[in-house]
């Protein structure tokens, strides 16, 4: 593993429900993600990798996204129902495999555009 790859930052988020205790309505948010041992996966070094993009028409407009892999360093408990962020940009998790060894590296397939992580 070449750590002079891992030269972008991203954010691991996970969403949660937040209820009014006054209300009683519910919003939902994404917050970054706090693993058992504490660490907030926040300014993970990555290496992002965007490949091609396509475009299609939805209920008359045009939507748009592009398919990337992100490489990072591995931890317990990856979750593809989290959302990762980077760059301003919010890429939904596909699949992820890790590296032969295991329990060294992930390389995360995911896609960017069309629902931003929802």
């Amino acid at each position: 593993m070449l750590s002079q790859r891992y030269r972008h930052r991203i954010t691991f988020e996970e969403q949660v429900t937040l209820v009014d205790s006054t209300e009683g309505s519910r919003e939902v948010d994404w917050i970054p993600v706090v693993l058992d041992s504490g660490e907030v996966l926040q300014d993970v070094p990555a290496e992002v990798l965007t490949g091609p993009g396509r475009e299609w028409m939805q209920s008359g407009k045009t939507q748009a996204e592009v398919a990337s892999r992100i490489n990072c360093r591995w931890f317990p408990g990856l979750d593809p129902a989290w959302r990762i962020t980077w760059n301003g940009l919010i890429y939904n998790i596909g699949t992820y495999d890790m590296d032969r060894t295991a329990q060294r590296e992930y390389r995360i397939q995911c896609t960017a555009g069309a629902n931003d992580g929802q």
